[in-house]
């Protein structure tokens, strides 16, 4: 099936492309100039970057054809995207991947979205406009020594577009076969010196279906509203003010089957409601500095039926300064995070119990960075340490030390060895569950105990990478990295001793160790080939191998199966973009997944179409084409809340976009 799919789309982007305009207003020699703020807290070109780094643009985002930030991070190496249903993703870099995926940092315009719930991100409650959006920047490899703490195995940083770049009105209306309306509103306007957005966005998608073709309540409905303000101060400072508020509802259908049970299936809803303000200052200094600060507060209400009802209050804040000293550079910040909670576990059995309904989560950090530029415009090297110290996990040190050499103006080779940590979540910490595991006599019920106070250690990883990246010819760019990663303290269960409560309930007890360990090893390559300026084709390889020796108890065991089992050894993308002339557009993208082992998920390819034709001056009609190879496929089984296994189908979508 693979193998026929890349010959369809081979023989496809054989054809000669029709071009009587420029597809890209860079050309192929600038692409390795684009910028990116992420990968050292600084604005500099991709080219100069001792990390794996990869920048989606507004440009590929509007051209992928996908309608949320998970199908657009498909587009990046190394980055492990599956849908567990229409709303809801597995999302994660480098492996460990999961809905709860916890070794992974997102940050919107610099604001973290981590939740101290689970220590990850909740995909259906970050749904973001894509038209907002400026860039997506992508770290592989641990960012803890510049963002600190679950920064283990990736940072993507979400930028959005400034004021000033969307002025005007824009209107965009879409309905496709599984999505009956979407529809996003823009307006941006000057105010003094100062320039502002609002913006708007609402949509309904139908179910899925499984794999018996039944419905699969996996419909998802959502709104929000967004602004942004960016104004001129004092000193040539620049202010931006940003806040949104949504509020969604997510169908699922849980599986509450249990061991020598009859299968069980109930239909439930999460509905996710937040708001967020966040407050930015950009200060220039003498001899090229800059001091930089930034507050933002949260608020978010996550009400999962018959699981958990949480209210969190999150504040932040955080100041940088980047002084130059000569040919060298140093950047120090600090920050400080608190995160309050109120819990409420909403299971009719009672199964689970709710020792400490309110906590706090306080983080304490502070960074420094240099760089050092050893043989002036052929070798540098930075490095740096970032300490925070949570109230729940101790303090953690995290260095990374990176270096590069440039031997000419279109090559680089970097490397680099760092460190990061993740904190235990609330879940791991603090709070008791129990499952019953069948109806027979004796009754076996699996009580999770939180360990004792103070026991639980953050996981730690320490990885080495290798990296080239050459502008072979004027036309061909490539990205190659490989690297190894040594995982400890990774959090697991373990099994204590079983007891009889009466004589027909018989009671194991387990609870969370740092006990395990894990390597992983791969690669990831990148290829940039613009064959013409009206045709460009992006390709991308990625290889991964994760190992976990087991330890002796067979649940921790089991659960480092699942590690082992969840990661999928090959994935691969291919895009073939043209500019047909007459404000035409044709988008191919062909992507193949290899097969997941624990629990068995079959390989599978996926092609996407997408064909955008202007009308007048300010409207465009895009027509996008999703699983067009054929039958429905699964991607991913839900791991630790069981749902009804969805497959993603064939979908067609018409999209209309005005300006004026």
């Amino acid at each position: 099936m693979m193998r026929r799919s890349f010959i369809l789309v081979a023989a496809l982007i054989a054809l000669p492309a029709l071009a009587n305009e420029r597809f890209f207003s860079l050309a192929l020699e600038d692409l390795l100039k684009i910028e990116l703020s992420s990968a050292s807290r600084k604005v500099q070109q991709v080219q100069d970057v001792a990390a794996a780094v990869f920048v989606i643009s507004h440009d590929d985002i509007a051209r992928s054809g996908a309608r949320s930030v998970p199908e657009v991070l498909r587009l990046a190496p190394g980055v492990e995207v599956a849908h567990i249903a229409n709303n809801r993703w597995a999302v994660s870099i480098r492996g460990f991947n999961g809905r709860f995926a916890n070794k992974l940092l997102v940050l919107k315009d610099g604001r973290s979205v981590y939740s101290p719930l689970f220590s990850g991100v909740l995909w259906e409650a970050e749904d973001v406009i894509l038209s907002d959006i400026e860039r997506i920047e992508v770290i592989r490899g641990p960012g803890a020594a510049m963002w600190g703490t679950n920064a283990v195995n990736g940072v993507i940083n979400i930028i959005s577009r400034t004021a000033s770049d969307t002025q005007g009105s824009e209107v965009v209306a879409a309905t496709a076969t599984d999505e009956p309306g979407s529809v996003t509103l823009r307006h941006g306007f000057k105010l003094g010196d100062g320039h502002w957005r609002i913006s708007a966005k609402g949509f309904d998608q139908l179910p899925a279906k499984t794999a018996g073709g039944l419905d699969g309540n996996d419909g998802w409905t959502a709104g929000r509203l967004g602004l942004r303000g960016d104004w001129p101060g004092a000193g040539g400072s620049r202010w931006t003010l940003t806040g949104e508020t949504y509020r969604s509802r997510a169908d699922e259908r849980r599986d509450v089957t249990r061991f020598n049970v009859a299968p069980s299936l109930i239909d439930i809803q999460q509905h996710n409601a937040g708001t967020f303000l966040s407050l930015r200052r950009e200060q220039p200094m003498a001899e090229g500095g800059q001091l930089d600060w930034q507050l933002s507060a949260e608020h978010t209400d996550l009400n999962s039926e018959l699981l958990v009802h949480e209210q969190r209050h999150t504040f932040s804040g955080e100041v940088q300064q980047r002084r130059p000293l000569g040919r060298h550079e140093l950047i120090w910040g600090a920050s400080y995070r608190q995160s309050t909670d109120d819990i409420q576990m909403l299971n009719a059995n009672s199964a689970y119990l709710m020792a400490q309904p309110q906590q706090d989560w306080r983080i304490v950090s502070g960074f420094v960075h240099g760089e050092y530029e050893l043989i002036s415009n052929l070798l540098r090297l930075s490095g740096g340490i970032r300490l925070d110290h949570d109230n729940w996990s101790g303090t953690q040190a995290q260095p990374d030390v990176r270096i590069a050499w440039t031997p000419d103006t279109v090559t680089t080779w970097w490397s680099s060895l760092a460190r990061a940590a993740r904190t235990p979540s609330r879940f791991e910490l603090d709070i008791p569950y129990g499952i019953d595991e069948g109806s027979g006599t004796p009754v076996v019920q699996v009580l999770r105990v939180p360990p004792p106070a103070g026991t639980l250690k953050a996981e730690r990883v320490t990885t080495f990478e290798l990296g080239f990246r050459q502008r072979v010819t004027p036309q061909l760019s490539l990205d190659l990295v490989a690297f190894v990663s040594d995982y400890s303290q990774l959090l697991s269960f373990i099994s204590l001793t079983p007891q009889f409560i009466t004589p027909d309930l018989l009671l194991v007890p387990v609870t969370n160790v740092n006990e395990a360990t894990a390597r992983t090893h791969g690669f990831e390559l990148a290829a940039d080939w613009q064959i013409k300026p009206s045709w460009r084709i992006q390709s991308s390889y990625s290889r991964l191998h994760l190992s976990s020796p087991r330890l002796d108890d067979p649940l921790s065991a089991s659960v480092q199966a699942w590690w082992e089992g969840r990661v999928p050894r090959h994935r691969a993308s291919l895009r073939s973009s043209w500019t047909l002339g007459e404000g035409r557009q044709l988008d191919l993208w062909l992507k193949y997944t290899s097969s997941l082992g624990n629990p068995q998920v079959p390989a599978y390819t996926v092609l996407d179409m997408r064909y955008a034709f202007r009308i007048g001056r300010q409207g465009e009609i895009a027509i996008v084409g999703q699983n067009l190879l054929g039958q429905r496929h699964l991607e991913f089984v839900a791991d630790y809340l069981p749902t009804q296994q969805i497959e993603m189908g064939r979908s067609l979508q018409i999209k209309g976009t005005w300006h004026f």
